[in-house]
C-alpha cells in the first residue's frame, strides 16, 4: 500500500473513532459487548483442540473472507454460495474477541472438510470488537494466507433503513404469513447517527481494503432480484476456477429496504432530517432528492 493509501487508512478509521457508536453497545463505557466476553476464546480453543486432534493439515485449498457492514447483504451471499458443491461458507466466526484472529481464520480453513471454505466479517467487528490497530495490514496478512477478498456494498440509505428498522422492531427476518406487521417508525435523530455512522463506515471498509483486489459484490446490481444471484455466484466461483451451478435462487428473508415511503411509517420526518443534517447526497430520486 502506498504512503497515501496508509494515510487514508488512519485518516478514515479516525474519523470513525470520532463518532459515538450507534446504540452504544459498550460494558462500562469501555469494551464492546462482544468484546466483553469469553464466547469467542472458547470458540477459538475448540477449534484448535479439532486442529490438534486431526494432526494439521492443508485442509481447504480455496479461501474466502466476505467482509461488509450489517445489513449489506452478506447473509444472502453467504446462503447463495453454500449451495455450491464442495463450497462451504460460514457465519460471522469473528463475532466475538478472540486472542488471535489470525491465527483462528487459519485454523477454520485447515479443518474445513470442504475443498473450498469461506466465512464472513462484518466491518464493525473489525472496529469494535477485534479493535484492529491496523485494519488494512489485517486484511492484507489474511490475503497472505489464501484468503480471497470479497467486499459485500449496499447503498447507504437502504442498509442503515433495513438495519433501523431491525432494531426498532426487533426482528431481522421479514414477518410470516398472518402475523401484524410492527410499526416502523424511527426517531430521526438516532436515524441520522446510523447514517453518519455507516457512512464512516463504509470509507473505513474501502480503505482497509485499497489495493487489495477484492471482488466487489452490489447489493443492488448483484443480490436485489433473485434472477441476478446466478452472475454474484458465477464471479465468485470464478476465483476458484468452479464452473458455476445451475442454483434456483435464494429466497430473501430480511426485511430489506427499497424507498423511505415503502420502508417506514414516517418517511416524511426522516427525508426532512436527512436534507438538514446536511446528508442530502444519500437520497435517490425515488426518496425525494
Amino acid at each position: 500500500m502506498s504512503a497515501s493509501g496508509a494515510d487514508a487508512a488512519r485518516a478514515a478509521r479516525a474519523a470513525l473513532e470520532a463518532l459515538p457508536p450507534v446504540g452504544d453497545p459498550y460494558r462500562l463505557g469501555l469494551w464492546h459487548k462482544d468484546r466483553a466476553t469469553l464466547r469467542g476464546v472458547a470458540f477459538e480453543a475448540r477449534i484448535l483442540g479439532k486442529l490438534l486432534k486431526r494432526g494439521g493439515g492443508p485442509g481447504a485449498r480455496g479461501r474466502f473472507l466476505v467482509i461488509g457492514r450489517a445489513r449489506s447483504g452478506t447473509t444472502l451471499l453467504t446462503r447463495l454460495l453454500n449451495q455450491i458443491e464442495g463450497v462451504h461458507c460460514d457465519g460471522e466466526v469473528l463475532h466475538h474477541a478472540v486472542l488471535s484472529p489470525l491465527g483462528h481464520l487459519d485454523r477454520l480453513a485447515r479443518t474445513s472438510n470442504a475443498p473450498i471454505y469461506g466465512c464472513k466479517l462484518l466491518s464493525y467487528q473489525m472496529h469494535e470488537v477485534l479493535r484492529l490497530r491496523d485494519p488494512h495490514g489485517f486484511l492484507s496478512a489474511v490475503k497472505a494466507q489464501g484468503y480471497a477478498l470479497i467486499h459485500m456494498r449496499r447503498d447507504t440509505l437502504d442498509q442503515c433503513l433495513s438495519l433501523s428498522v431491525a432494531q426498532v422492531t426487533k426482528s431481522y427476518v421479514s414477518n410470516r404469513a398472518g402475523k401484524a406487521a410492527a410499526p416502523k417508525v424511527l426517531d430521526p435523530q438516532a436515524f441520522i447517527a446510523q447514517l453518519r455512522w455507516n457512512e464512516a463506515l463504509l470509507a473505513y471498509e474501502r480503505a482497509a481494503l485499497s489495493g487489495l483486489g477484492a471482488l466487489e459484490i452490489d447489493y443492488e446490481r448483484d443480490l436485489r432480484r433473485p434472477e441476478d444471484h446466478a452472475g454474484a455466484v458465477a464471479r465468485v466461483c470464478a476465483l476458484f476456477g468452479l464452473t458455476p451451478p445451475e442454483i434456483p435462487p435464494a429466497p430473501i428473508r430480511k426485511q430489506l429496504g427499497n424507498g423511505l415511503d415503502e420502508v417506514i411509517d414516517n418517511p416524511d420526518e426522516i427525508r426532512a432530517a436527512i436534507r438538514a443534517a446536511g446528508l442530502s447526497h444519500l437520497l435517490r430520486s425515488q426518496d425525494g432528492a
